[in-house]
């Protein structure tokens, strides 16, 4: 038997020695607390890979303006316009800087990595999801003096004469394309595709009567609407449009698969800690419940989102598969 004496000596070494170990790991190694913590350290890179002023941008802009408090620095707007918004989503797919975020869409995470090879960066692998931030719905739209008051008068002369109506879009492998296209086959339409370079030439010709229709983006053509220009005839959405209110949806028309548009949400690069993810994360889930948030991308035509960062990158793969096997069947490639 152990003599008491020596028992209780061991006792009192056996906690010391654990004491020093627990406090040695807290001094070796930080907790995901600590890391936390000490981001930000320094302002927040918000890359937006279209041109100053357009819709995408306006969204990232008031967006960011309020994202930046939450997360307690400021966030700058970085404009790296090209190649339909793959030039600043490999800038930030290259970047090891955890202060470095992309404000990006449908086009340069799922349509063009999916009809391209000359994309030099993958979106799974070399950028992580964060959150979705908006969805803007397309509208199927058609000049004001146009014949067609409706979808499905739009569709039954498309089914008489095939290959006669035609459609204009941004340009090959954009949304305004791919909508159009997932409207053709849902319908068993053949309409011929105009493509122009860029949503505001196309726009033009459809108001002018040069092109017959377009499945375009709310914010692009809501304006061209409540001023007669543009007739709308129906929304590619599973509700309606806020400012939209007496447009149906394509759903109401008897085609409830054609749900396209852009959307839009904010990426990291691939190494980001994921401490760091979660908390820009809850930030930006923060900004989107704001009230002035809210009216302001409802009053673009979109609609604010959030979620997950899981979530988020769960839906970009569910549309990296769908449009991704639209487009081969399309045979839709990029200029």
């Amino acid at each position: 038997m152990t003599p008491p004496r020596i028992a209780a000596r061991r006792r009192v070494g056996s906690t010391l020695l654990a004491g020093l170990i627990i406090a040695g790991g807290l001094l070796a190694c930080p907790t995901a607390q600590a890391q936390q913590a000490s981001w930000p350290r320094q302002p927040i890179r918000l890359v937006v890979p279209f041109a100053p002023g357009g819709p995408a941008d306006a969204l990232a802009r008031f967006i960011a303006a309020r994202l930046g408090p939450e997360l307690g620095q400021t966030m700058i707007v970085e404009n790296r316009a090209g190649a339909g918004g793959t030039l600043g989503a490999a800038e930030v797919a290259k970047s090891s800087d955890s202060h470095t975020l992309l404000f990006s869409s449908t086009g340069a995470l799922v349509i063009i990595p999916a009809i391209t090879k000359n994309v030099n960066y993958n979106p799974d692998r070399d950028l992580v999801a964060i959150g979705l931030a908006v969805n803007t719905p397309q509208v199927v739209v058609v000049a004001a003096k146009s014949p067609y008051a409706s979808l499905s008068a739009l569709l039954a002369a498309a089914k008489a004469k095939p290959g006669a109506l035609n459609f204009a879009s941004a340009g090959n492998g954009t949304t305004t394309q791919l909508g159009a296209e997932l409207l053709k086959r849902s319908a068993g339409v053949s309409i011929t595709h105009i493509p122009y370079r860029g949503a505001a030439p196309a726009i033009a010709d459809v108001i002018g009567g040069t092109v017959d229709m377009m499945v375009a983006d709310a914010p692009a053509v809501s304006a061209f609407i409540t001023d007669n220009r543009l007739r709308a005839l129906a929304v590619t959405s599973a509700d309606r449009v806020a400012t939209l209110p007496r447009t149906p949806t394509t759903g109401e028309e008897g085609l409830p698969d054609v749900i396209s548009g852009t959307w839009y949400g904010i990426m990291g690069p691939a190494k980001m800690p994921h401490d760091v993810v979660e908390r820009i994360n809850a930030s930006l889930n923060r900004v989107l419940r704001m009230p002035e948030v809210d009216a302001f991308i409802k009053g673009q035509g979109a609609d604010p989102r959030g979620g997950s960062a899981q979530e988020f990158a769960s839906f970009i793969r569910n549309e990296s598969l769908k449009w991704g096997k639209l487009a081969e069947q399309a045979g839709v490639r990029m200029d």
